[in-house]
């Protein structure tokens, strides 16, 4: 068999963009994960969400292989039920990308702190930063926070559809080496795999590390013209369960 293992995305991917807890798979994903699995195929996520936003998927899906969370910020081990790696910011780094944010009173930020999630800095207590976010801006200010984040050192910016289109967008923020495509190289490093064993699902901007580490590039038919050009393959849309039609056609079949 060829493949051996596939990461999918989640928000615009496996569901609807959403700014809510991921809800459970659908029963046809369900069987198509499970069929996959029996033939000894991994499924594993690559989500920007962090644990507690994920749990649904775990529990439906009865994931065993470890997942990628917080932008790739974090590997954690749903068989064991705790966290293998991670890269988080410092509280200066943190800091800094905080008083980017603190200029537009507007924002909604939203800071991952351990496994909570807070919704200002006054609100931290361990300062064990996995990643700041921020939700629900317009295109032209998503880009703009992206441009002056770039010159904050030792981050990783990007940016994601936070809701359904593109009118809606977050961006989030990481330490340097927290990307999907640094965890799916960790991940792979757990599963004894290799980069061309892989097929990697996305749909949205930070996806794009995602898929360059994968041996397959699919991107959904929703998914932002950036990600389609990179793509080896268009899945359909999460309206008619793309990634159904990816495992049937790429693994089961």
């Amino acid at each position: 068999m060829k493949y051996k293992a596939v990461i999918a995305d989640v928000d615009g991917t496996l569901f609807p963009p959403s700014e809510m807890p991921s809800p459970k798979p659908s029963e046809k994903l369900i069987e198509a994960v499970k069929k996959v699995t029996e033939m000894g195929v991994a499924f594993s996520i690559a989500s920007g969400r962090s644990l507690s936003w994920v749990e649904e998927i775990i529990r439906g899906f009865d994931l065993k292989t470890p997942i990628i969370l917080d932008n790739g910020a974090r590997i954690y081990d749903c068989k064991n039920k705790k966290y293998i790696w991670e890269s988080l910011l410092s509280k200066e780094t943190a800091e800094k990308v905080l008083s980017v944010f603190k200029k537009d009173k507007t924002l909604r930020v939203y800071i991952a702190d351990d496994d909570e999630r807070l919704s200002g800095e006054a609100k931290i207590t361990k300062w064990k930063i996995s990643k700041i976010l921020v939700l629900g801006v317009t295109p032209a200010k998503a880009d703009k926070l992206y441009k002056e984040l770039k010159m904050i050192p030792y981050i990783h910016a990007t940016k994601s559809v936070s809701w359904t289109g593109e009118k809606s967008q977050s961006v989030h923020v990481t330490n340097f080496d927290a990307t999907k495509q640094v965890a799916v190289g960790k991940l792979l490093e757990i599963l004894r795999l290799r980069k061309e064993e892989v097929i990697g699902i996305g749909d949205s901007y930070n996806d794009f590390p995602l898929l360059m580490a994968s041996g397959l590039r699919v991107a959904m038919r929703n998914a932002v013209p950036e990600i389609k050009e990179i793509a080896d393959y268009i899945a359909p849309s999460y309206e008619e369960e793309g990634v159904v039609e990816v495992l049937e056609r790429f693994i089961i079949k």
